[in-house]
């Protein structure tokens, strides 16, 4: 029996005990995200975040201005109208936004946020931003959306879990990078375990877009948009060699589907075609429908998109599950300054040359690598003087705002990159009699990452890459890191 005295005391404590595993519970009730793109030629997609149970106001709520692997500066709160809120009771919230930032402050103290509603305006992002790949895509019968760029978050909440409901016109199919099921028509759900996985995937629907399936080890999903003619069957052969080749090289499988978007193009006026972008566990690769390719492509041309897909496929292992301080946590409203950009974009360069290397013909294979390494070496001897007097570090941190808008600095960034790692590898066959290679290396790094969920500091890459060979490159490592490298 308690005592009166201390029962005055003790009741409220038991009381807050007591409703402990409710308050868990609905911390712990993922954010319904609900994407509606009503109708065919709409140029714009309604957004709605439903918030159960309501959160306390004020709140902030964010739209990215950077993307994982841009290394740009990217408006995507330009593009965003209508944004309003809706409290518990089903009020109306006041909101303000930033004067330069990408937030919206909402509501007052003592008020709830139930909802979050706005439309993005696709067909205006597309005409603003001028690189293929920083952008949605809309088309009177197909829409693909980047999930970064028509998604925000609420402050502080980015790690909660995601339901994500997608509704389309009737008749048309639709497909997200979240699943590995099937594309279904007029309604979708899917889940993310955080704000991140739901910001780099993407969404794809529409009557022309083209899906086929590829068996393998990590199965591939083909989702075709061509506004041009297109052989889909050899890209599809292309990207299956390329996803293959790559994963034997990793030797591990941290995917069940990887997803090619291949967006073919009729290219709009001072609008830039020639790049492509990596994702979680898929790709964006958007080009002019003048670069399509077909079986009477030569040689060179074939091989030239069968490393594209090589080198993005290799961003699933590097940098998404092996990458250094900057890179994740991620900073989605501006640029975040990273100093192993030359590890993103250099060593995952490396390991699809040796991954498509590995798997040719011994005399096919050396002339292939023979000319990769010939032109990253080319690349740093007509580089500017004021760029190969750049340390590395200070390469990869310009690299982080400009690294394809002056393409001097994302080129000569991953070219010293792969060219610390071709001679990495070539130290570490010589001491070993060829039993070890900086595939090893990268495949205990990769573990490593995977299992901390961390990032490596730059300074314990060397030891990391040890670890997993038994050679110590720390040399090379730190010859490469100075300016005016000589490969």
């Amino acid at each position: 029996m308690i005592s009166g005295r201390f029962s005055r005391f003790l009741l409220p404590i038991l009381s807050i005990l007591v409703a402990l595993p409710s308050l868990t519970h609905g911390q712990s009730q993922p954010i319904l995200y609900r994407l509606q793109y009503s109708a065919a030629g709409d140029s714009r997609v309604q957004i709605t975040l439903a918030l159960s149970p309501a959160i306390p106001a004020p709140a902030i709520f964010v739209m990215p201005r950077n993307y994982p692997g841009g290394y740009s500066f990217v408006p995507y709160d330009s593009f965003v109208e209508g944004l309003n809120a809706v409290s518990g009771s089903g009020n109306a919230l006041p909101m303000r936004k930033e004067i330069d930032g990408p937030r919206w402050d909402i509501g007052h103290p003592g008020e709830s946020i139930a909802r979050i509603e706005y439309q993005v305006d696709i067909a205006r992002m597309e005409q603003e931003l001028h690189s293929a790949v920083d952008t949605s895509k809309v088309r009177p019968r197909y829409l693909g959306a980047l999930g970064y760029s028509i998604f925000g978050y609420v402050d502080g909440f980015e790690n909660r879990q995601i339901e994500l409901r997608i509704d389309a016109p009737p008749g048309w199919p639709i497909l997200t990078t979240l699943s590995a099921s099937s594309p279904a028509s007029r309604t979708v759900s899917a889940e993310a375990h955080n704000y991140y996985a739901l910001a780099d995937s993407e969404v794809l629907m529409g009557p022309d877009l083209q899906i086929r399936y590829l068996p393998g080890k990590i199965r591939l999903l083909l989702a075709v948009y061509s506004e041009g003619e297109e052989d889909v069957p050899l890209e599809g052969q292309l990207a299956r060699e390329a996803l293959d080749k790559v994963e034997a090289y990793f030797g591990t499988t941290p995917i069940q589907q990887y997803t090619v978007q291949l967006e073919l193009l009729r290219p709009l006026a001072g609008h830039d075609y020639s790049f492509s972008q990596e994702h979680l566990d898929s790709g964006t690769f958007s080009s002019s429908s003048t670069r399509a390719i077909h079986r009477s492509s030569p040689e060179t041309v074939r091989e030239a998109r069968i490393f594209n897909y090589a080198h993005h496929i290799a961003h699933c292992w590097i940098p998404k599950r092996a990458y250094g301080v900057g890179y994740m946590p991620f900073t989605w409203e501006m640029p975040p300054v990273i100093d192993t950009i030359w590890f993103n974009e250099g060593f995952a360069r490396y390991a699809a040359i040796e991954a498509l290397t590995d798997a040719m013909p011994a005399e096919q294979g050396r002339s292939f690598r023979q000319e990769h390494m010939a032109r990253l070496r080319e690349i740093l001897a007509e580089a500017p003087p004021f760029i190969q007097e750049m340390s590395l570090l200070l390469l990869s941190r310009e690299a982080s705002f400009t690294y394809s808008n002056d393409f001097r600095i994302g080129q000569n960034t991953f070219a010293r990159g792969a060219l610390m790692a071709a001679e990495m590898d070539d130290l570490i066959r010589k001491q070993t009699a060829g039993k070890k290679s900086l595939r090893d290396g990268l495949r205990y790094l990769v573990e490593q990452t995977s299992k901390s969920n961390r990032p490596f500091e730059t300074n314990d890459l060397a030891g990391l890459l040890k670890a997993g060979t038994g050679v110590d490159i720390n040399d090379v490592f730190d010859r490469w890191l100075k300016p005016n490298p000589q490969p």
